[in-house]
């Protein structure tokens, strides 16, 4: 989702945007945003559905637009760049956490099994920790996810916090690097004129998304790290 960015959070309260909650002044929105998710690959597999012959092979070949916020989500600028400045440190400390074998088996075996799909990757980082295989480098992929919180309602102490750090979830990065150009094409189509109803957009608030090219770059990397040249 791409993010509002006011410069401090005074000019973010007074200019942050603020949407109709009407649904029926959506229903534009839609059909414009359907048709540019369909013509630029923002979209997903359509949910496996019941049935069977040629209904069943004509879904397993559906795609369906990926769900996404028809507007720019608003966030103080001080904040956005606060968590982007905090990224390269957030990795380098769970970096080393994967390092630490005797912090993770004393943290991650009081699992059990009460979280299945943990429990199975914490197997295969058991398995191939025994195989003793040296590792010229180690590529991490890593998301950070984040809320505004106003503690005690006060508007005035907006802080991002951090509500999940993600490490092995990539395949959205495709999506989510072009999330952003379909903001600016309905700013620019439409002006958001009818769903605004206090406050600004501009096309220059709305930052880029690199995750697809990045994530690109440091695979390529990781590969070049094993003696790959090409």
């Amino acid at each position: 989702m791409s993010k509002f960015a006011a410069r401090t959070v005074s000019e973010f309260l007074a200019a942050r945007p603020q949407y109709a909650r009407d649904v029926s002044k959506l229903h534009g929105y839609i059909d414009l945003a359907v048709d540019w998710e369909a013509s630029h690959g923002l979209v997903l597999r359509a949910p496996k559905g019941e049935g069977s012959g040629e209904a069943e092979d004509w879904h397993r070949a559906s795609l369906v637009p990926a769900p996404v916020a028809l507007a720019p989500s608003p966030i103080p600028r001080v904040e956005f760049e606060k968590v982007v400045h905090l990224q390269p440190v957030l990795n380098r400390l769970f970096d080393r956490i994967s390092r630490d074998d005797e912090f993770l088996d004393r943290t991650l075996e009081s699992l059990g099994t009460s979280d299945e799909f943990t429990w199975r990757v914490y197997q295969m980082f058991l398995r191939q920790r025994a195989l003793g295989v040296e590792k010229p480098g180690v590529v991490g992929i890593h998301r950070s996810d984040y809320l505004i919180d106003a503690p005690g309602g006060d508007e005035k102490g907006l802080r991002a916090k951090q509500v999940e750090f993600n490490t092995i979830a990539a395949s959205f990065a495709s999506l989510s690097s072009i999330v952003g150009d379909l903001h600016r094409y309905l700013l620019e189509r439409t002006g958001y004129e009818g769903v605004l109803e206090k406050g600004v957009i501009d096309r220059g608030q709305i930052p880029g998304n690199e995750s697809l090219t990045s994530i690109g770059d440091g695979i390529a990397a990781g590969f070049g790290l094993y003696g790959n040249k090409e």
